[in-house]
C-alpha cells in the first residue's frame, strides 16, 4: 500500500511537530523547574515584651497537586520564641491556606528569625518564612 506524498508530509508534519511541543515543555520544566511555593513575610509591630502576639499567614499553592504543611522548625531569638498553630495543613492545587505564627517576647528590641515550613513534595520539602518584629518594653517594667 502506498501513501500519497501529501498525505505523508502532513503526518510526518504533525508527529514531529507534537514531538517538538513535548520537547520544549520538558525542557523548560528542567530548565525553570516546577512552580516554588514562596511564603509571604510575617511581621510583628510593638510587641509588649512578655506577651504572646499572632499572625495570620496565607500560602498560594501554585502547583499541579495538593501540598500537606505538615510541620515546622520554629526557632528562638534573644526576644523571644516562635510557634505555629494550625498545622499540619493540606493546600489544594491552585487554591490558598492558612495557619498561624505566635511570638512570645521575652525582652525588649528588633528581631528577624526563620522558620521552616516541611511539606509532603519531594521537589519542595521545606518552604522558608521569614519572621521579623519589634518588641517593645512592657508597661509594667516603668521603662
Amino acid at each position: 500500500m502506498k501513501i500519497p506524498s501529501s498525505k505523508l508530509k502532513v503526518a510526518l508534519s504533525v508527529y514531529f511537530g507534537g514531538v517538538f511541543i513535548v520537547a520544549v515543555i520538558f525542557f523548560t520544566t528542567s530548565l525553570f523547574g516546577a512552580p516554588q511555593i514562596v511564603a509571604p513575610q510575617c511581621e510583628f509591630k510593638n510587641i509588649p515584651a512578655h506577651e504572646t502576639s499572632k499572625q495570620k499567614v496565607t500560602i498560594h499553592n501554585p502547583t499541579g497537586q495538593p501540598i500537606q504543611f505538615i510541620g515546622a522548625m520554629v526557632p528562638c531569638t534573644l526576644y523571644g520564641c516562635a510557634s505555629t498553630e494550625g498545622l499540619p495543613i493540606t493546600i489544594p492545587s491552585g487554591q490558598s491556606g492558612s495557619f498561624s505564627v505566635l511570638f512570645k517576647a521575652t525582652a525588649a528590641g528588633q528581631f528577624k528569625t526563620e522558620i521552616e515550613l516541611y511539606t509532603d513534595n519531594p521537589e519542595q520539602t521545606v518552604v522558608h518564612l521569614q519572621v521579623r518584629g519589634n518588641v517593645k518594653q512592657s508597661a509594667e517594667s516603668g521603662k
